[in-house]
């Protein structure tokens, strides 16, 4: 479209020109030619004024033009080197996150390796092989059926994990999850903790489950906050884990890496634990302390706590049973009346976690209580968590821990 402005003003100029050169011939200035030669001539000088006054706005335009593109293109440069600086930092840190990861899974093969080798001390064949393989099945003990089942699932990482609600009361609103493992045989049979445990920590090998839990929470963790969803999650830490110097010092390293999730993962700790533990223990539970994690007491068996030292340790949940909440003071060792409780745990910052809730007549009586949060079956069962939750595609089978040795899988078993 043609611009107005190369038309109005040589138009313009004409008009004036052809006005001035028509009075001065009727003033008898000039004649008519010198009238005509006046409009020209002015016609011309005001259109060149005009043009070069137009030069020098477009110059001006495309000096300004070029400014503001000077001006994006170092924005762009800054943008391109933070973006790199931000990328280099971003693949350090997950250089370094994935060499803790590989630290502790090394730890995990070694435990893992440490239960199976313990075992293989007890074999002391006296014939061939094949009087061996006669005499494991007619020797094997129903542990020992348990204890190969459990290092088979561990060694295949057929570990699946649960969550169980935490719920306010009285609002019911789900404010933790409990991260629960279940192992699998072979043939799909679903392997409970009270099973496996009793078999697993004297074989040394409920570091490897606690720890397998622990990666899985953290994915967990990240999944629920890209949903902006402010949850934490309760993750169990077994008293062997926290005796194994070594392999402490890998988790701890490992935490490191993750210590922003501080505010959301709780490490379950038995009372047991947390009041008999040894320097050793407790010297390990102050290094995650120190990271900003917290604990929670749990498998809470009496309630003569001392309050002031659990809440110097981090301690800031108890999970009670609710039978023992909503007992006599003499039978739970309480130093208050237990409708006291909530009111002595307030003073020093601490939540009160009813577990074990069955019934609504239990929850009637534990709000009398004021208590914290419930946790139970009538609140919610353990739900077996899908891949998508824990970051793995469901097209995908789970990824192994970690290839075990092969010559531990050829040990035979008494």
């Amino acid at each position: 479209m043609p611009r107005l402005d190369l038309i109005v003003v040589p138009g313009v100029a004409l008009l004036a020109g052809i006005v001035i050169g028509a009075v001065l011939y009727r003033l008898g200035v000039t004649d008519a030619v010198g009238a005509m030669l006046v409009a020209g001539f002015i016609t011309i000088v005001a259109s060149y004024c005009d043009m070069i006054l137009d030069r020098t706005s477009e110059r001006a335009r495309t000096q300004s033009t070029i400014d503001h593109m000077r001006v994006d293109a170092d924005l762009t440069r800054r943008a391109v080197i933070e973006l790199k600086q931000h990328m280099d930092t971003s693949i350090a840190l997950k250089g370094e996150r994935m060499a803790s990861e590989m630290k502790l899974l090394e730890s995990l093969v070694r435990k893992l390796a440490e239960g199976i080798a313990g075992r293989s001390k007890q074999i002391a064949p006296a014939a061939g092989e094949a009087i061996a393989i006669a005499a494991r099945t007619t020797t094997d003990t129903p542990n020992d059926v348990m204890l190969d089942t459990v290092r088979r699932s561990l060694e295949e990482n057929r570990i699946d994990i649960y969550l169980q609600p935490v719920v306010s009361l009285p609002q019911r609103k789900v404010r933790f999850y409990e991260a629960l493992t279940r192992l699998r045989a072979a043939d799909g049979t679903i392997i409970m903790p009270s099973q496996y445990m009793q078999v697993a920590e004297p074989a040394g090998l409920m570091s490897v489950v606690d720890n397998v839990l622990l990666f899985r929470c953290i994915q967990i963790l990240r999944n629920l906050s890209n949903k902006a969803q402010d949850i934490g999650v309760f993750c169990n830490l077994s008293r062997e884990t926290l005796q194994d110097q070594i392999f402490f010092a890998h988790f701890t390293e490992f935490m490191q890496q993750h210590k922003e999730l501080a505010g959301s993962l709780i490490f379950e700790i038995s009372q047991e634990t947390l009041e008999q533990g040894t320097p050793a223990e407790i010297a390990n539970l102050s290094q995650l302390a120190d990271l900003g994690f917290t604990f929670s007491m749990d498998k809470v068996t009496t309630l003569d706590i001392d309050f002031a030292s659990a809440r110097a340790r981090q301690v800031r949940y108890f999970k009670v049973p609710a039978n023992l909440l909503l007992a006599d003071a003499s039978k739970s060792g309480a130093r208050v009346h237990p409708g006291d409780l909530k009111e002595l745990l307030a003073r020093f910052g601490l939540n009160l976690i009813a577990e074990k809730v069955e019934n609504e007549r239990d929850v009637i009586r534990l709000l009398d209580h004021d208590v914290d949060f419930g946790q139970g079956f009538l609140f919610g069962e353990p739900q077996q968590i899908r891949d998508t939750l824990i970051g793995q595609r469901q097209q995908r089978p789970a990824p192994q821990i970690a290839p075990p040795p092969q010559r531990l899988r050829a040990i035979k078993r008494a």
